[in-house]
């Protein structure tokens, strides 16, 4: 049929060409009308069911989709200092997704005079009182309300806090903007845009999302250059670069309009499409035009060796990017739908580039002069070709039992260090520790504190529920427990603001014990607190009373951490709130590190169903259910190479790194495919093992090793980038690729020399020096 349909396009080439034209086009029109742009929930949260509810808190209490710009002078509350604050913080607070801004114009002052409890910003007293600075800046510096938050603990560094209006389809791309403009506008109101400290979850975000796209952008040109210029040194023509250019790029623009059609929104992740398709496509082509030039090397006709290496390496280039498919299609058991997209978007391209290898590749070669074959006039890169393969072949089928022991080795090495492996996500780790925001956090973190809050709900049942003096005594016990912990820098709460109002009402009487609280006293405290200009109650605790919020300030950020934490804190809360009262832990980040479990069950799941249904396909493809399970073996040694790599050598391995694995089952399997479908063909030739052997690394073994070299040195300039989920496509994935290739060229033919990869049953006489041609 393959054979047939070759023939068809090349016979009616100028048709084929203009439909295939008009498709083009038709995906250029859909790329056009593409937007760059990802939600929060797409990217992070997904599905969790937690999240409605997540939202429903931010929108009722604080968000935490902040922005925190910290910087340092000398005389924070001075009135030079605090003009421009004002300046500043009326310009952002016009902006239509803030929300609020808070920062030294707002830390509220609480004093008792005359009896009377007095409320007023530190700003406003710092103004009528300069001679009062010194005093009013120490004293701020030790108010449990406002020291680390928008002022470090030696007064000499304030920040800001950005407040974003709470929009779970807000776009994630306008984060950067966001976090420009308020820099921007700092440094319009007389701020050194280089003193900024631009952290949180908003910061970091937009950070990822420029060095992804910028990466992204820069990248793939050098990806698409470092490809033709390796096509070329290894077939040292043009014609093939010309080839490999022009199904590439189209099978580009055809997956790139098929994902703006299923989502006009381009997340990160979708625009990292155009160079993995570029890498795949090339790879197929390649296969195709090395089985040209060995069937011209034969003796026969172009038209013949178009049409043959058309239809046998076609057959096999069918089988591999069906398990591409898999591989790729792998990626949608991951509970989120950006993830569900990408594998969908993938999966497809792989089919397209396929079709669009098949299809261009014989058209075009029917179209240019005839080229020499392999055995014509070879060159240095082609010679070490020849002699890296003559030497696989010759360990494999010389020292099969050897070759199998080292492999089983790895395989244990690698078992064991996969069980070692850790898992943890934190977005400001993925990027390079000389980015600006790894800088940013550090200054941060060595002035004020950690800037990561994980939100703790307390729910009554009952109306002013919280006020009664049992339930608030146990709150404070369940406040005092929590910051005992040590991964928790500061607890903030309603606690924290009546014991304050109490020290200035009393101040000559030691602080009250917890079970002192009555519902009176409190009510009371709370009612002076508003009508003496208090503000911001409604940030601690409903008008019901029903419900409290407890900020954590954390001292790390990383997401399984954070969630671990979280469920620390609904422990102790089960142990001393008793019944009537119940601790909530929430915030994004405490949810992400809750989903991260789920994801990373997802994507074993993924990484399960690919390897399960790529041995089906091996055992139909290859006719042979022993062939096609024995085959698995070398397919997984990648994977569990990538595990004992990261086991052994790194501490903690980001979520994203499994996705290497269920790229790499995809892509590595193409190899393991060719060789052994050449293999067959060979066998059932009714020629001995050894000489089937031979001849299939005689046809393969060329292609194989170009292909992986070609995709290795693809994915190679992706290590240049400074974020960690591109970073790890330039080093982690050539490196599991390599083993692939390894396991390829020496695991495979020592497995079938030892008779465990059967095909017919010729005879395994020896034919002397069998590699000595390859």
């Amino acid at each position: 049929m393959l054979t047939r349909y070759i023939r068809f396009v090349t016979e009616h080439k100028w048709l084929t060409l203009a439909m295939l034209g008009f498709v083009t086009l038709l995906a250029v029109f859909s790329i056009s009308r593409g937007v760059i742009a990802s939600s929060m929930g797409q990217m992070f949260l997904g599905e969790h069911p937690g999240y409605p509810t997540y939202l429903e808190r931010i929108r009722q209490f604080v968000s935490d989709e902040v922005i925190v710009v910290a910087f340092e002078h000398p005389q924070p509350l001075s009135p030079g200092n605090l003009e421009k604050l004002r300046t500043a913080e009326a310009t952002i607070e016009r902006l239509e997704e803030v929300q609020r801004v808070d920062s030294l114009l707002d830390a509220q002052r609480i004093t008792f005079k005359n009896g009377e409890l007095h409320v007023e910003t530190y700003a406003e007293t710092a103004q009528k009182r300069p001679d009062l600075q010194d005093a009013l800046l120490k004293e701020l510096a030790e108010d449990p309300l406002a020291e680390g938050l928008v002022i470090s603990r030696d007064g000499k560094h304030a920040a800001m806090i950005v407040e974003l209006v709470p929009d779970s389809n807000r776009p994630a791309e306008r984060g950067p903007e966001i976090a420009e403009f308020v820099s921007e506008t700092l440094g319009n109101a007389g701020f050194e845009r280089e003193n900024l400290h631009l952290v949180g979850l908003v910061a970091s975000v937009s950070e990822v999302m420029v060095q992804t796209n910028k990466n992204i952008y820069e990248i793939f040109p050098i990806v698409c250059l470092v490809l033709l210029a390796t096509v070329f040194l290894l077939f040292r023509a043009l014609w093939p670069v010309a080839i490999t250019f022009i199904v590439s790029f189209v099978s580009v623009v055809w997956t790139f309009g098929f994902a703006i059609l299923l989502d006009r929104q381009v997340s990160i992740l979708t625009a990292m499409v155009p160079a993995v398709m570029l890498i795949v496509a090339t790879s197929d082509v390649i296969h195709l035009c090395s089985a040209y030039l060995l069937e011209l090397g034969r003796g026969r006709s172009k038209t013949e060796a178009i049409t043959r290496s058309g239809s046998e390496v076609g057959a096999a280039c069918l089988l591999t990017s069906l398990t591409t498919f898999i591989g790729f299609l792998s990626l949608s058991f991951v509970p989120t739908p950006i993830f569900r997209t990408l594998g969908l978007v993938l999966g497809f391209g792989v089919g397209m580039a396929l079709f669009l290898a098949v299809t261009l590749t014989p058209l075009l070669l029917t179209l240019l002069p005839k080229p020499k074959g392999w055995r014509k006039g070879g060159y240095k890169v082609q010679d070490l070709l020849g002699r890296v393969l003559k030497s696989a072949c010759w360990l494999a089928l010389e020292h099969p039992r050897a070759t199998v022991g080292f492999f089983v080795v790895v395989i244990v090495f690698s078992i064991v260090g996969s069980l070692r492996v850790e898992i943890e996500t934190d977005l400001s780790k993925r990027m390079s520790e000389d980015s600006r925001l790894r800088q940013d956090e550090r200054y941060f973190t060595k002035h004020f504190a950690g800037e990561n809050f994980l939100d703790v709900f307390l729910e009554s049942a009952e109306p002013k529920g919280l006020l009664d003096t049992d339930a608030f005594r146990r709150i404070v016990e369940f406040q005092d427990r929590i910051e005992a912990l040590p991964e928790v820098d500061r607890v903030f709460s309603l606690v924290d603001l009546v014991e304050r109002i109490d020290t200035k009402i009393n101040p000559e009487t030691p602080p009250r014990e917890a079970d002192e609280w009555s519902r009176p006293l409190l009510s009371q405290y709370l009612l002076l607190f508003e009508m003496a200009g208090g503000e911001d109650l409604d940030r601690l605790i409903d008008p019901e009373k029903k419900t409290m919020r407890l900020a954590a300030r954390l001292s790390g950020s990383a997401f399984r951490a954070s969630y671990a934490t979280g469920e620390k804190i609904r422990a102790i809360g089960r142990e001393n709130l008793g019944p009537a009262l119940e601790a909530e832990p929430n915030g994004i980040v405490y949810l992400m590190g809750n989903w991260l479990d789920e994801i990373v069950i997802g994507q074993r799941n993924g990484l399960t169903f690919a390897l399960f249904v790529i041995a089906v396909m091996m055992a139909i493809g290859l006719r042979s259910i022993q062939v096609g399970l024995w085959s698995m073996i070398p397919n997984i040694v990648p994977l569990l190479v990538l595990g004992g790599v990261l086991g052994f050598f790194w501490d903690k391995v980001d979520s994203d790194t499994m996705s290497v694995g269920m790229i790499a089952i995809g892509i590595g399997v193409d190899d393991t495919i060719h060789f052994l479908m050449r293999f067959r063909l060979e066998s059932l030739k009714g020629i001995g093992r050894m000489e089937a052997l031979k001849r299939t690394f005689d046809f393969s073994g060329r292609a194989i090793v170009i292909t992986s070299v070609i995709l290795g040195l693809g994915f190679a300039p992706f290590a240049t980038s400074g974020y960690y989920s591109i970073w790890m496509l330039g080093v982690l994935l050539p490196m599991t690729l390599f083993a692939a290739l390894l396991a390829d060229l020496l695991f495979v033919p020592a497995l079938a020399q030892l008779g465990w990869l059967r095909f017919g049953s010729g005879s395994d006489a020896r034919l002397g020096n069998d590699c000595e041609n390859t």
